[in-house]
């Protein structure tokens, strides 16, 4: 396997200024960037097939039109012509940017999660997102693929604030931050789907991976192309959903494609998917959402009834069609508050105070930046 990003201080960093953490993207390269290609190779885009996400059918009844997705990551290259229009100017938590839309990150992180998302091609030409029609806010946290949670705090506060329906975030730490755990409560208490990548250390420690398991957000794990569990993902009580993490074909940063593995593109696959379901039901809750797509999640064959779970999949490989397709919840409230993991109830004292704390977040934020400590993003370790 070739390189691969992986979570705080496990395998990546350096080293870090205290009181400071490190966070990591989380893809693996499964392939080098390919040159720009007018259509995209046979099979390569094997999520949107009918045997998976059936996206034909899908895109009949949605395409995310009207709803902006945020894009909390590395940036997002808006010159890419499978991009042209999708992607809002943002911001640059790095300040080295003018509005988040350049990415020269290593591998194209932002930019390819972002691809997965709203790419527009895939009708003769390029390659296409799940939810073509969504717009992309660009959040840029990180020039290369680590940033720290106050970074990344900063960023979900940010999202929340301008617009985000639908949050991604593909970057993953161990610790439980408390102003990153505040950052997720804002968000989620101001009616946003949260998603959260599981990691891939799976094989390796398979710690429990933060911003995933705060109570409240759409934790995704990774599958292979037979949507059985992918053994590099992490795992846990924690996880939510699961979406295709390998082989997946996306934009780089450079107006090419490339192809990789990683919970990173697992989570984009289930944040489009929101973003379909918020431009399909503008009146419904984030709740309700979220309460659609784990309530029509596949379950693999003998994984237990409809709505079990487990620590592999969660409620099961997330399934646009069939959430699209699915009655109004009745209740609005957000799922994922009332139950953490398996059903056990959430502990109080893990719940945000997030409204008086995103209050200073900025001040706070502008603070640590004018003292140096935000200007250290450690080069992650490549590991095998």
């Amino acid at each position: 396997m070739g390189p691969q990003r992986t979570g705080t201080l496990r395998a990546l960093a350096y080293g870090v200024l205290p009181p400071l953490l490190v966070l990591s993207a989380l893809s693996t390269t499964g392939a080098s960037a390919a040159p720009v290609a007018d259509v995209a190779p046979v099979g390569a885009e094997w999520p949107l097939d009918a045997q998976h996400f059936d996206a034909v059918k899908v895109w009949g009844l949605s395409r995310g039109a009207g709803v902006t997705v945020a894009v909390v990551d590395s940036g997002v290259s808006a010159r890419h012509p499978d991009l042209t229009g999708r992607v809002l100017p943002g911001t640059d938590i790095t300040h080295q940017a003018a509005n988040g839309r350049i990415d020269v990150s290593d591998d194209s992180h932002g930019t390819s999660v972002a691809g997965v998302i709203a790419a527009t091609g895939g009708t003769g030409h390029g390659m296409a997102g799940l939810a073509p029609a969504a717009s992309i806010l660009p959040v840029r946290i990180s020039t290369d693929g680590a940033s720290d949670p106050l970074a990344l705090a900063e960023g979900i506060v940010y999202a929340a604030r301008h617009g985000a329906k639908v949050i991604n975030i593909s970057m993953t730490t161990d610790v439980a931050d408390p102003q990153l755990r505040d950052a997720v409560g804002y968000a989620v208490k101001h009616n946003i789907v949260v998603v959260a990548a599981a990691g891939n250390n799976g094989r390796a420690g398979n710690q429990v991976s933060y911003p995933a398991a705060f109570p409240g957000v759409v934790a995704v794990s990774g599958t292979t192309q037979n949507s059985a569990f992918w053994p590099t993902s992490e795992s846990g009580s924690y996880i939510s959903l699961a979406a295709p993490a390998v082989g997946i074909y996306s934009t780089n940063n450079s107006g090419g494609y490339l192809t990789k593995d990683g919970t990173s593109y697992s989570a984009p696959y289930v944040s489009a998917a929101a973003a379909l379901l918020r431009a399909a039901f503008p009146a419904e809750s984030a709740g309700q959402i979220i309460a659609r797509l784990i309530t029509t999640a596949d379950r693999p064959t003998g994984a237990g009834g409809a709505h079990s779970r487990d620590d592999h999949l969660g409620y099961g490989v997330v399934n646009p069609l069939k959430a699209l397709r699915a009655p109004a919840p009745a209740v609005r409230t957000n799922p994922l508050l009332a139950a953490d993991g398996g059903g056990t109830a959430v502990d109080p004292s893990r719940q945000s105070s997030a409204t008086p704390w995103a209050v200073g977040i900025t001040a706070a934020v502008a603070t640590a930046i004018a003292a140096g400590a935000l200007a250290v993003f450690r080069r992650r370790r490549r590991t095998s």
